[in-house]
C-alpha cells in the first residue's frame, strides 16, 4: 500500500532582466527574450539559450551577445560565454529586425539553487 498526496506541480522558470549598458556606455541594451533548454540550468552540464527579440541599433561585426551567470549582488558566478551576434559573411541584422540566436553554455559548478 502506497500513501500519496494529491499535489499540483508548479514548475518554476528562470526569470531574466535587463543588463546594464556596458561600462563607459550610456546606451540601453534592449530587452530580450531568453529561453533555456534545461529550465532550471544544471551547474556542471551545457544549456542551450534561445535570445530574440528586436534591437535597438543595426548590428554590426563588433555586435555580441554574452550570457553570464549573476548572483543577486551582481557578481558573475563562472566564465563569461560571449559569440558574435552575426554569423557568416557580413551581418544583416537591421533595427527593428526579428533576431533570433542560439547559444551553447557550460554553467557553472559552483551555480547555486536559490
Amino acid at each position: 500500500m502506497v500513501n500519496a498526496i494529491p499535489h499540483k506541480l508548479i514548475k518554476r522558470t528562470t526569470d531574466f532582466i535587463q543588463c546594464p549598458p556596458p561600462e563607459g556606455s550610456t546606451t540601453k541594451v534592449p530587452l530580450l527574450k531568453v529561453s533555456l533548454s534545461a529550465d532550471p540550468p544544471v551547474a556542471g552540464q551545457k544549456d542551450t539559450f534561445t535570445v530574440s527579440g528586436k534591437l535597438l541599433k543595426d548590428a554590426t561585426e563588433q555586435t555580441k551577445l554574452g550570457v553570464a551567470f549573476v548572483d543577486l549582488n551582481g557578481n558573475t558566478i563562472g566564465d563569461l560565454t560571449v559569440v558574435s551576434a552575426c554569423s557568416g559573411s557580413g551581418c544583416k541584422i537591421k533595427a527593428g529586425d526579428q533576431y533570433t540566436q542560439t547559444v551553447d553554455v557550460q554553467v557553472p559548478n559552483n551555480l547555486t539553487k536559490l
